[in-house]
Formats: structure tokens, C-alpha cells, sequence
């Protein structure tokens, strides 16, 4: 009997075509999804401002929020540029080998954050959603933003 081959689709139809040099492999394995210096960046400084009360990437709620505030039912979401398919840094962010593989990829992530960002507020939370190059230029407004939105 002849070995029968697999179908594959999507991402994983890609991903066998794609051939990544180790070095680019183990960059990658690297990047955090929790505990990235932004999210790190943005808490320390929702501290140092005198929010209390936050629990972090909870895993009760869909999407893992950054920062989830329960008593004001606040969740922010903090977005790798590159990750999430930022439209401010798309030019610079574009990838230069495996293209098809990582648009695909980002597209699918940027669904998937529509969807939660939608699921949440339907079960009556607010989301605010910040992009790291925002984080990087204006972290004292978005400190400000989220005070407001947790007093609020």
C-alpha cells in the first residue's frame, strides 16, 4: 500500500514549503507572548501612578488582557507592531523572506484580536487597545487614558 499524503491547509500548508535558517528559528522561539518590556513598561508605570488592583494576561478572560482592572472591567491590550500588523509601521515592518507565511499569520492575528475585542464588549467590558510604537512615544497619556477609564 502506498503511503497516503496528508492535506494540508492554511498556515500549515505554508509552513512546509518555507525553509528558515536556525538563526531566524531561534530569534523567533524568543519572543514572548506575556511579559514583553512593553507590557512590563506600561505596569510599571500604572504603578508608579498609583493604580492598584490590575491582575495581569488573566486567563479567565478571552484574549488574555495585558492589564485586566475588575472593578472597573477595563481590559487593555498592549500590540506588537509587527505581531498585530500595525497600519502606522506597515511600511517599515514588512517582512523580506516568507512573505506569503507572515501575512498570513499577521492577517489571522489581527482577526482574532477583532474578535475578542468584540466578545469582550458584548459581555460589558471596555477595551482599550495600544499599539507599541504608541507606548514608546506617548506613555504618559496612555497613563492618563487608562486612570481616566478606570475612574470612570
Amino acid at each position: 500500500m502506498a503511503c497516503e499524503e496528508r492535506k494540508l491547509y492554511g498556515l500549515d500548508r505554508l509552513r512546509e514549503t518555507l525553509v528558515v535558517a536556525e538563526a531566524t528559528a531561534k530569534t523567533m522561539r524568543a519572543n514572548r507572548s506575556e511579559e514583553t518590556g512593553l507590557e512590563l513598561r506600561l505596569r510599571r508605570a500604572l504603578w508608579a501612578a498609583g493604580l492598584r488592583g490590575y491582575r495581569k494576561n488573566d486567563r479567565r478572560l478571552i484574549g488574555k488582557p495585558d492589564v485586566y482592572v475588575p472593578r472597573a472591567r477595563l481590559c487593555v491590550f498592549v500590540h506588537g507592531c509587527f505581531w498585530h500588523g500595525c497600519e502606522r509601521c506597515a511600511r517599515k515592518l514588512k517582512p523580506a523572506t516568507n512573505r506569503a507565511f507572515w501575512e498570513a499569520k499577521i492577517t489571522r492575528n489581527r482577526t482574532r484580536d477583532a474578535e475578542v475585542r468584540s466578545m469582550l464588549e458584548a459581555d460589558g467590558y471596555r477595551v482599550l487597545v495600544y499599539w507599541e510604537c504608541e507606548v514608546k512615544e506617548r506613555l504618559e497619556a496612555i497613563v492618563a487614558e487608562v486612570l481616566t477609564a478606570t475612574a470612570g
